[in-house]
Order: C-alpha cells, then sequence, then structure tokens
C-alpha cells in the first residue's frame, strides 16, 4: 500500500452514518436469498437486527445522525409491520 493510500485509509476509517444507513436499508429491502426445497429463505432479520443494534444507546458503534436515525427507523417500522 502506498503512503498515500494509507493516509487516505486512516483518514476514512468509518463510514459516515448516511453511508451506513443506505447500505443497511438496501440490504433490508433486498436481502440474500437462498431456496430450500420449495421455500425461499432471506436473512432480512439479521439486517433489521444490526440496524437496531447500531440504534441502542449502549452500543459503542452507534449511528449518531439525527435524520439517518429517522430514516433507519422508519425503514424497520417498515418491515416489522409484516
Amino acid at each position: 500500500m502506498s503512503e498515500k493510500e494509507s493516509q487516505k485509509q486512516e483518514t476514512r476509517e468509518r463510514a459516515t452514518d448516511e453511508e451506513i444507513v443506505t447500505l443497511l436499508s438496501g440490504h433490508i429491502d433486498n436481502p440474500c436469498e437462498v431456496n430450500v426445497g420449495e421455500e425461499v429463505h432471506n436473512i432480512r432479520d439479521f439486517y433489521i437486527r444490526e440496524a437496531e443494534r447500531l440504534l441502542d444507546e449502549n452500543t459503542k458503534e452507534k449511528i449518531t445522525d439525527l435524520e439517518q436515525i429517522e430514516r433507519l427507523k422508519k425503514k424497520i417500522q417498515e418491515y416489522r409491520q409484516e
């Protein structure tokens, strides 16, 4: 890794809240699926649990941007009502 690449990596160690919420929202909307016999299973619940963990006040790696918090809460609520 070049010195320039190393510096870039150091200045950007963590994704922004918006990037995290965008990634999780995409996976919640379109989770990975697998066919087991005639049934289709997905891991949406895993992504929802991860989103809830990032909203938990007791979590070290929590989201702090209020706009992104609301966005993620709405996404969770959208699928928790099913």
